[in-house]
């Protein structure tokens, strides 16, 4: 019958060699997201593994799924690091479940992508995203950017614009400070903005790398921008969902330019 609905049972058992977000000697403290796509709501994650670069979960999650489903099903595995204050994705892989036989137990390595970033023509910037409900407050910290294209050979100034919007109207906007001759420049800045919960449906966040013109004036010109909200789609809208779902704890990603 229709009403039909199987178990899918994931067991997360380990994974190997992560890396790209801490110094070669810190260790990572890590956790497994499993979502069964399209279905927003069937997400699951492992306890934190501490400090292991090739952490162990064994782990075992039961997901409800109607086997005429089968063929539109994804599982995504996203594997993220935490220091407790904050959550950085250190990587992404999936299975499609139409590519496998379900009759019998299947084990299999997922290789992870580096967080998204294909097509980095202008380059990268990583944020951090939280939001507290009780004080109805987003706070965006910009982290760094990096493989930044400038307009000459030698990177020149660069700062991160902010702009919160609303239908498409700028209603605030915040910069972090001016570095300089850095292709791989380390911000840290924190920057907060009231927004009402209700609201949170209609606003985006739209973040500008913008290089100061090396003529001694004012002007400046954007090498890349990254628009995230609940209209985005994608990796910025994966990124505002998880903040929502995180609960008060930052979370972390990097994001590829666009012009």
């Amino acid at each position: 019958s229709d009403s039909e609905c199987w178990d899918l049972v994931v067991n997360v058992l380990e994974a190997k060699d992560l890396c790209g977000v801490v110094k070669k000697e810190d260790t990572l403290d890590t956790y497994v997201r499993v979502s069964l796509l399209p279905d927003k709501e069937a997400t699951i994650q492992t306890r934190v593994y501490r400090s292991s670069g090739s952490p162990s979960y064994k782990e075992r999650f039961l997901f409800s799924m109607n086997p005429r489903e089968q063929s539109q099903r994804l599982l995504c595995f996203h594997v993220y690091a935490t220091d407790f204050l904050s959550h950085t994705l250190v990587g992404e892989g999936e299975i499609r479940l139409a590519e496998i036989s379900l009759r019998q137990p299947v084990t299999t390595w997922v290789t992870l992508t580096d967080t998204g970033q294909r097509g980095t023509e202008f380059g990268e910037l990583m944020f951090s995203l939280s939001y507290l409900p009780t004080a109805e407050r987003l706070t965006v910290v910009v982290v760094k950017a990096r493989n930044l294209r400038f307009s000459t050979e030698i990177p020149g100034e660069v700062f991160v614009k902010v702009y919160l919007m609303q239908q498409n109207k700028k209603i605030n906007k915040k910069k972090t400070s001016i570095k300089r001759g850095e292709k791989c420049p380390i911000f840290n800045e924190a920057m907060m903005f009231s927004v009402p919960a209700h609201t949170l449906s209609t606003i985006q966040l739209r973040l500008t790398v913008a290089e100061c013109s090396n003529d001694g004036k004012t002007k400046t010109f954007s090498i890349g921008h990254v628009i995230v909200g609940a209209q985005a789609s994608g990796r910025s809208l994966s990124h505002w969902n998880q903040m929502l779902t995180a609960l008060r704890k930052p979370v972390a990603m990097w994001h590829s330019l666009r012009k």
